[in-house]
């Protein structure tokens, strides 16, 4: 069997990624959009990525700015297409983009594109959560009366309604007196609004807390620092998290940690997984939870780094989905069953995401994706 040079690749599993004679090629597409997504990837192998035409990393919030900057004035077209489409753009790197590119009609378009998503920051009035203002120069409420007399306006929502907060209370988000004021309005819409805000008086997020809606609850533990403990701990016992604020509301600073291991045997599985969160728990409690027959605690046990790499090799091939692909991204996960799943064309997209994949490996990855698919040498 062939394979590539070994260079700087570890030894014993490794290598057998770096043997291409057997290697089935579907799987190198899978490995290149993956490793766009790995947080251990160094800035040259995202470059490498973006150099083999793979350019789905440039949607990523944490890319590193050298990468974009490098997307901008990329030789190929499509690259620096997406990279506009990403929306990350600022004013510099659009005037770069807009200079490299040669096609006169493909640089007007990109310049359209830049004055409308340029302008849409413009009518941002608030973090994650909030909805842009109707133009630029929009401005909101100042006096008491006014912002009374817009709340006013809000209309009646239906609680199953998926809703953004209003603009104009994310322009107010910084001013106490107009969130308290707001904070106890009959419209739902508005207090939904005002839980958006990153910072809150204490009155105000203890008022918010105990609001019978759940989603003003919940907009108040993914968003707001002030949110209290108690009520952190009750959107736990129902939310499992979401794509657009990952971690909340376990990873808040406020949530209580101390004294979770009492939920270990809690008959919610929701309030059984914060066991694991206590300082006090240990591997052991991982390793149990790894058997539990609620995939909610497996999925909890597969992303614990103390879970030993059998466990984890047994969590990879769980009956849930989504208990397997926490056990494929754990880099505790044993190399050789990480190889196995790389050399698998289901499972290689998932797996080329393990931090704990070598940097060398993943420069060799990307090394081999450059062969022709007939190669069976370098």
């Amino acid at each position: 069997m062939t394979d590539i040079h070994a260079g700087d690749v570890p030894d014993g599993a490794w290598t057998r990624l770096t043997a291409i004679a057997d290697l089935d090629r579907r799987v190198v597409p899978c490995w290149l959009f993956g490793l766009g997504f790995n947080r251990s990837a160094p800035e040259d192998v995202l470059l490498g990525l973006l150099d083999l035409g793979e350019t789905g990393l440039l949607h990523r919030d944490d890319l590193p700015a050298g990468v974009m900057d490098a997307a901008v004035v990329h030789d190929s077209a499509q690259v620096r297409a997406t990279a506009a489409e990403s929306g990350r753009l600022s004013a510099t790197q659009w005037d770069r983009l807009v200079t490299a590119t040669p096609e006169p009609r493909r640089r007007e378009m990109f310049a359209a594109l830049a004055a409308e998503q340029l302008a849409a920051q413009r009518r941002s009035r608030g973090g994650r959560g909030v909805g842009s203002a109707p133009h630029p120069d929009a401005t909101p409420p100042r006096t008491p009366q006014e912002i009374a007399a817009m709340a006013a306006e809000v209309p009646d929502i239906d609680p199953a309604d998926v809703t953004t907060a209003l603009w104009w209370i994310g322009a107010l988000h910084e001013n106490a007196e107009a969130m308290r004021q707001l904070a106890v309005s009959p419209k739902l819409l508005v207090r939904r609004s005002v839980a958006r805000a990153p910072r809150l008086p204490t009155d105000v997020a203890a008022t918010l807390s105990r609001d019978q809606d759940r989603i003003v609850r919940l907009f108040l533990a993914e968003s707001c620092d002030d949110a209290p403990p108690e009520m952190l701990l009750e959107v736990a016992s129902w939310w499992e998290g979401s794509l657009s604020f990952p971690g909340r509301p376990q990873t808040h600073p406020n949530f209580p940690r101390d004294g979770l291991l009492r939920y270990a045997a809690d008959p919610n599985p929701r309030m059984r997984i914060l066991a694991l969160t206590d300082p006090a728990s240990t591997s052991a409690l991982a390793e149990q939870f790894s058997y539990d027959p609620d995939p909610i605690v497996r999925r909890a046990a597969g992303e614990d780094h103390r879970l030993s790499p059998e466990s984890l090799r047994r969590l990879a091939a769980d009956t849930d989905q989504r208990v397997r692909l926490r056990a494929w991204l754990n880099p505790s996960i044993s190399a050789d069953t990480l190889v196995t799943l790389l050399l698998g064309t289901r499972s290689a997209k998932h797996a080329a995401r393990n931090p704990g994949i070598p940097i060398p490996v993943m420069r060799r990855m990307v090394t081999i994706a450059r062969l022709p698919s007939t190669a069976q040498t370098l």
